[in-house]
C-alpha cells in the first residue's frame, strides 16, 4: 500500500481551514480523508480519527480538547465540523473508573463537548483520549482483518510486528475497551516506551504520532506489512473460471427477491446486484455454505449486513414461479434461524431485548454474485461494498489458516448495542409517501414527465427517468435536486420499440431490483383531419406512439410487477381529448381514447394481482407537446389568444405540469383506486368522465 500524503495537498488544507479551525484540525481533516478515500482501509462511516489540541470554550477560556470524529460522519468527506471538541482531562479520568454504562459514557462525552450542537463523539473517544499521542488513526483495514480473523491471530501479529505492536484481545468497543487499552498502555509504559501501533483482535488497527502525516504514514506501513505477510505465507485457492452472469438472469433475480422480501416483511426494499468476477468466483466456491456463515469480518459491520448472508442455491431463475418458491423458502429458513439465534443469544447473555427485523441484507447466488438490499439504494450500496470486502477478507484468512472472526455472541452484543443502532437512526431521515418505492417514468426529460419525476423523488421514491434521446436526459438529470443524487437512473429508450422498452425495464430491475410504480407518459400531439391522406398518416403514427407505445410500457411493467407479486401501479398520461375531441385533432384524440380503454382493461386484468391501473386526463399544459406551431393552431381553432387558451376552463386558471405530477403522485399512493380517470384540466364540463 502506497502513501498518498502530499505536501502540496496538506498545504492546501492549511490554507482552507487553518485560519478558522486551526492547523491541527486542518491537517486532521486532510489525512482523515486520505484514509476514508481507500475502501480497503475504511468503509461508509467506519474507522475514526482524532487530534489532541486546544480550543476556546464558551467562556473564552483556552482548554485542552480532543477533536474526535463525530457519529454519522464519513472519513472520506469529513469537514472540521465533523470533529466535535471534548474537554480532554475528564475523558482521560473516566478510564480510571471501575465501570460505566453506555448511557453514562454518552452522557459524559456530550457533557464535555464545547459546542452542544456538535455531533455526538465516536463511541471510541475515551480510547483515543488515553493514547498518549497527538494524532490517532483507527481503521478496519482488509489486510489486518485477514490476519486477525484467523486461528492463532496473536502469533501472526507477533510474526509481523514483533514488539512494535500492542496486541489487545477482542473486547467490545466502548468503555470496557477503553479501560482495557488503558491497562495495556500503562503496563507497556512501565516496561519502556509505548509503540506507535496497536492491533485490536478481530477488530482493526490503531496508529498514532506527533503529526498527522506521521500517524497516517504509520497506518500505511502497518497495513503494507500485513499485506506482505499474507502474500508470503498464503496461497489463495484458485478460483474456477467464471464469466459475467447472463443479463436476463441479472434482471430476473431482483424483482423476485424484492417481492418475496416485501411479502415477508410488509415493506418494500431497494436492491443492488454485485456481479464482479471476484464475487461470482466467491459464490462459486465449493465451501461457500460453510465459510459464508462464520460471521462478519469486523463486528462493526453486523448492523449493516447482519451476522451472515443468505445463500440461495439450486435455483432456476428462468422459471419465475419455481424461482419465487425457492427464494420464499430460503427467506423463511433464514428468518427461522434468525429467531433461534436471537433466542439463543438472549438466553446465553441473560438479557431481554426487542428483536430487530430478521431479514437478510445479503443474498448470495452461485453463478451470479451478491444481491444486497436496504431501505434505499444508498443503504444497499453500503451493504454491497462491505460484503465485497468481507469476501476478500474471508478468502485471505482462509488461505492463511482458517477464517475465525468474533463469536456469534460477540456479534449479537454488537448488533443489539444501542450505540450501534443509533448510527443507523442518524441516517434514516424523514420518510415520504413513496419511501422505498421504485418508479419508472417515460418521457421524463421534460414537461409532465420531468415534473412527475421530481415530485416522486421529493416523495422519497427512487426514479428511473426514461426518454428517447440521451442529451435531453442529461439536461433533465442536471435540473433535478442534487439532494436526490443516487436515487435516480436515466435510460435512453424508444417506447415504440418493444425490445427497447424491455431492455429499459431489465436495466431498471438490475439497478434498483425492480419497479413499483410506472408512469407511462411519453407521447406527442398529432393533428389533421383523419379522412385526409395526411390525417390518416398522422393517425397511424399517433397510434404507434400514443397507444402501442403505452402498451409496450405496460406489458413490460406487468412482467416485472407480476414477478414481484407485491402489487404496484401502472399509470397512464391520457388526455381530455379522449372525452372531448377538438376539430382536426382526431389523430391524437382517437389514440388517447383508446389509451383510456387500455387503462381500464389493465385494471380488470391485473386487479386480481393487486396491480392498479389508472389514468390522468390533463389539458392544455405548456410543454413541448405544443411545439411546431401546434399551440397557435389550437388557439386559432378555439378562437382565443394563447394565454386565454390555457385559462379557458371552469376555474379560469392555467393548469401546470406540476399539477399533473401531483395527480400521478396521488394515484401512485391510492391503494384502493383502480380503473380511474382523474381529470387535471381546470374543469371542462364537456370532458367530464362518463
Amino acid at each position: 500500500m502506497d502513501s498518498r500524503h502530499r505536501k502540496d495537498e496538506a498545504q492546501r488544507y492549511l490554507e482552507t481551514y487553518a485560519a478558522t479551525h486551526g492547523e491541527d484540525l486542518a491537517l486532521r481533516v486532510y489525512t482523515s480523508r486520505l484514509l476514508g478515500a481507500d475502501p480497503s482501509l475504511v468503509l461508509h462511516g467506519g474507522g475514526n480519527t482524532s487530534v489532541k489540541s486546544a480550543a476556546v470554550d464558551l467562556l473564552g477560556e483556552r482548554v485542552d480538547v480532543l477533536f474526535i470524529k463525530g457519529s454519522g460522519w464519513d472519513l472520506a468527506t469529513i469537514e472540521p465540523r465533523g470533529f466535535p471538541a471534548c474537554r480532554l482531562a475528564p475523558l482521560q479520568r473516566a478510564c480510571e473508573l471501575a465501570e460505566m454504562t453506555d448511557e453514562q459514557m454518552v452522557a459524559l462525552l456530550r457533557g464535555q463537548m464545547l459546542d452542544p450542537a456538535s455531533p455526538t463523539p465516536s463511541v471510541e473517544a475515551l480510547l483515543h483520549a488515553i493514547i498518549p499521542a497527538k494524532f490517532v488513526d483507527h481503521t478496519h483495514a482488509d489486510a489486518v482483518l485477514s490476519v486477525v480473523d484467523q486461528r492463532g491471530s496473536a502469533e501472526a501479529v507477533q510474526a509481523i510486528y514483533g514488539d512494535e505492536a500492542l496486541f489487545v484481545p477482542y473486547v467490545m468497543p466502548g468503555f470496557t475497551l477503553a479501560r482495557r487499552v488503558a491497562e495495556f498502555v500503562r503496563a507497556r509504559l512501565e516496561r519502556g516506551a509505548l509503540p506507535s501501533l496497536m492491533i485490536l483482535d478481530k477488530h482493526g488497527v490503531f496508529t498514532w504520532g506527533d503529526t498527522a502525516e506521521e500517524s497516517y504514514t504509520r497506518m500505511i506501513d502497518a497495513v503494507t506489512r500485513a499485506e506482505q505477510y499474507i502474500a508470503e505465507r498464503s496461497e489463495i485457492a484458485p478460483h474456477p473460471t467464471v464469466a459475467a452472469p447472463d443479463p436476463e438472469i441479472r434482471a430476473a433475480i431482483g424483482p423476485v427477491v424484492r417481492g418475496a422480501l416485501a411479502r415477508a416483511s410488509g415493506r418494500p426494499w431497494v436492491a443492488t446486484l454485485r456481479t464482479s468476477l471476484q464475487l461470482v468466483a466467491f459464490c462459486d466456491r465449493d465451501d461457500l455454505a460453510r465459510i459464508s456463515q462464520i460471521g462478519c469480518a469486523t463486528p462493526d459491520h453486523v448492523i449493516r449486513t447482519k451476522a451472515r448472508p443468505l445463500v440461495v442455491d439450486a435455483y432456476d431463475a428462468s422459471d419465475t414461479a419455481r424461482f419465487r418458491a425457492t427464494v420464499e423458502q430460503a427467506i423463511a429458513r433464514y428468518v427461522a434461524e434468525y429467531h433461534e439465534y436471537f433466542r439463543r443469544s438472549c438466553a446465553a447473555r441473560g438479557v431481554v431485548r426487542d428483536e430487530l427485523d430478521p431479514f437478510p441484507r445479503v443474498l448470495l447466488f452461485p453463478g451470479v454474485g451478491a444481491l444486497c438490499v436496504g431501505g434505499s439504494r444508498a443503504e444497499a450500496e453500503i451493504v454491497a461494498d462491505i460484503y465485497h470486502h468481507t469476501a476478500s477478507v474471508i478468502e485471505a484468512a482462509e488461505a492463511l489458516g482458517g477464517y475465525q472472526p468474533v463469536s456469534e455472541l460477540d456479534l449479537f452484543d454488537m448488533e443489539y448495542w444501542s450505540l450501534e443502532q443509533a448510527k443507523l437512526k442518524l441516517g434514516a431521515g424523514q420518510r415520504g409517501p413513496l419511501d422505498r418505492r421504485i418508479a419508472l417514468v417515460t418521457g421524463a426529460a421534460s414537461g409532465i414527465g420531468l415534473a412527475t419525476a421530481a415530485a416522486f423523488l421529493a416523495a422519497g421514491a427512487h426514479v428511473v427517468l426514461v426518454d428517447r434521446d440521451e442529451e435531453p436526459l442529461e439536461k433533465a438529470a442536471a435540473a433535478l435536486d442534487g439532494r436526490h443524487r443516487g436515487r435516480w437512473l436515466k435510460i435512453a429508450c424508444d417506447v415504440r420499440s418493444e425490445a427497447s422498452v424491455s431492455r429499459a425495464f431489465s436495466q431498471a430491475a438490475a439497478h434498483f431490483g425492480g419497479v413499483d410504480v410506472v408512469v407511462s407518459n411519453a407521447g406527442r400531439a398529432f393533428s389533421g383531419a383523419i379522412h385526409t391522406p395526411e390525417g390518416h398518416e398522422a393517425l397511424c403514427a399517433s397510434l404507434e406512439l400514443n397507444l402501442l407505445g403505452h402498451q409496450n410500457v405496460a406489458r413490460a411493467a406487468a412482467r416485472v410487477l407480476l414477478a414481484q407479486d407485491s402489487g404496484g401501479a401502472i399509470l397512464f398520461n391520457a388526455s381530455k381529448s379522449a372525452f372531448n375531441q377538438g376539430p382536426d385533432f382526431g389523430p391524437y384524440a382517437v389514440a388517447k381514447a383508446a389509451l383510456v380503454a387500455l387503462t381500464r382493461q389493465y385494471a380488470v386484468d391485473l386487479g386480481p394481482h393487486g396491480i392498479r391501473a389508472n389514468a390522468v386526463n390533463a389539458d392544455r399544459i405548456r410543454t413541448a407537446l405544443f411545439g411546431a406551431g401546434l399551440l397557435e393552431a389550437r388557439a386559432r381553432a378555439r378562437n382565443v389568444s394563447i394565454d386565454d387558451y390555457f385559462r379557458d376552463n371552469l376555474l379560469r386558471r392555467e393548469t401546470t405540469a406540476a399539477d399533473v405530477a401531483q395527480a400521478f403522485l396521488y394515484l401512485a399512493t391510492a391503494e384502493a383506486t383502480t380503473g380511474c380517470v382523474l381529470t387535471v384540466d381546470g374543469g371542462n364540463a364537456a370532458a367530464f368522465p362518463r
